[in-house]
């Protein structure tokens, strides 16, 4: 990879977070409080769309698989998806006609918008693999992928909120509000199309029709794409090790003003831990890759997961103190950022290993597979989050007791503890080395 690869490699991600953040902080509060749809309606829509975002990841991986265009595979893709999620994105955010019409359109804006940045996001993710064959570098942007994500969700939590307040301010004669909303959502979905473009620009060069076999190979059908990911145990390996360290990392992210209302007894420090957290997956993104130099791919995961659980645990049998919780947070972080900016990495050794053992390329569904695991953990969190709170008898209006403090310290400390631990078995059955990789491009080419 050259120079300006390694400087720029990540500004992609910094868009696509703070995008992202619009839709996951605003979207449901936008549809009830600024729309006003009725419950019934919202419910059918967050639901139905929820779904199908899921389904349209998966296929993200076959469209980019199957598909190749005049000038390159990948790469194309950067420049085609962006303006298409640029309406979509900002039509999500609107009130045209009745209830029922508006609901339909802002439906159909949220699954057009998702499944078109989805393939935006397995194509730009499987240049990773495209880009160099060399393992210290694939580790290295990698890192950067998850550290450009990470700094996308710092500067989304501040200018998300500042943006909407502004366009609020200046349409203050609207009588929804609704074209605040709107005018954030183009923003974040213009500063999503110029950073792919920049990747796009980074990349010239690469994913090259002339020069890369890859894209001369005959196009893989969905039955052999299928058949690759079933007999892949590496992979199968690696979604369930992925899926199991990702329900913690949004749980604590979605439990943390639970934490802070019921346990620190103060609703405000959601902003501090916030702050520890994010930075602190920051950080331990940009370790990730020295890291990878020193003790390997798997080591620095199993490094960086027992870490988290080792912080996660002491921040649970020590008294709670505000400042304690907030610098063991962000150690634990830190030690997170590790195993999870070497997450695409791991996704692109699957793909090489599966080309190189079953002779079909599927590197971009194996990467749309990466995609669905954070969807789906998603989902799964939401699901554990309510069952917890349901078991402790939560109310929000209720005085807050001893077994009420527990309840929520079991929800923020030992769930995740637990599914941590868990998601060290199917880490243990991952075979792939670094140098492995290497060796069977070489073979592939």
């Amino acid at each position: 990879i050259n120079s300006i690869i390694r400087r720029f490699w990540c500004v992609s991600d910094i868009g696509f977070s703070f995008m992202s953040a619009v839709d996951t902080a605003f979207f449901v509060i936008f549809l009830t409080d600024v729309a006003r749809l009725p419950l019934p309606i919202i419910a059918v829509l967050i639901s139905t769309t929820g779904i199908l975002d899921i389904i349209t990841s998966i296929l993200s991986g076959v469209i980019v698989d199957k598909v190749k265009f005049k000038n390159g595979k990948y790469r194309p893709w950067l420049i085609y998806c962006p303006p298409i999620v640029l309406l979509s994105f900002t039509l999500m955010f609107s009130k045209i006609g009745s209830d029922i019409t508006a609901a339909i359109i802002c439906g159909l804006g949220y699954v057009i918008s998702h499944g078109i940045w989805n393939i935006s996001w397995a194509a730009n993710r499987t240049l990773v693999t495209v880009l160099t064959d060399d393992g210290e570098e694939r580790a290295f942007l990698s890192a950067r992928v998850s550290a450009g994500s990470s700094a996308g969700r710092m500067i989304a939590g501040y200018l998300v909120p500042t943006l909407s307040v502004f366009f609020l301010s200046i349409f203050s004669n609207s009588k929804t509000g609704v074209i605040g909303y709107s005018m954030t959502a183009l923003v974040a979905s213009l500063a999503y199309l110029f950073f792919y473009g920049v990747h796009y620009y980074i990349t010239k060069g690469y994913d090259n029709p002339k020069i890369d076999n890859y894209i001369k190979q005959p196009t893989i059908s969905v039955k052999d794409i299928i058949k690759a990911i079933l007999i892949n145990n590496q992979l199968i390996a690696i979604m369930i090790y992925d899926l199991l360290k990702l329900i913690p990392f949004y749980m604590i992210a979605a439990s943390m003003g639970y934490y802070c209302k019921i346990v620190l007894n103060d609703e405000s420090s959601v902003a501090l831990l916030l702050v520890a957290f994010n930075l602190g997956t920051f950080l331990g993104c940009m370790l990730s890759n020295t890291s990878v130099k020193l003790i390997g791919s798997k080591n620095t995961n199993f490094l960086g997961i027992i870490g988290f659980i080792l912080c996660h645990f002491i921040g649970y049998i020590l008294p709670t103190n505000k400042v304690l919780i907030i610098l063991l947070l962000g150690l634990g972080q830190i030690f997170f950022g590790m195993a999870h900016g070497n997450t695409t990495n791991l996704y692109s050794m699957c793909g090489t290993y599966s080309e190189y053992k079953y002779k079909k390329s599927i590197k971009g569904m194996v990467m749309a597979l990466c995609n669905t695991s954070i969807k789906v953990c998603i989902v799964i969190r939401g699901v554990i989050i309510t069952a917890v709170l349901g078991l402790i008898n939560y109310n929000p209006s209720a005085a807050i007791t001893p077994s009420l403090v527990n309840g929520i310290k079991t929800l923020f400390f030992l769930v995740p503890i637990g599914f941590l631990t868990v998601s060290l078995i199917p880490l243990i059955w991952f075979k792939i080395k670094d140098s492995d990789v290497e060796d069977m491009e070489k073979v592939l080419k």
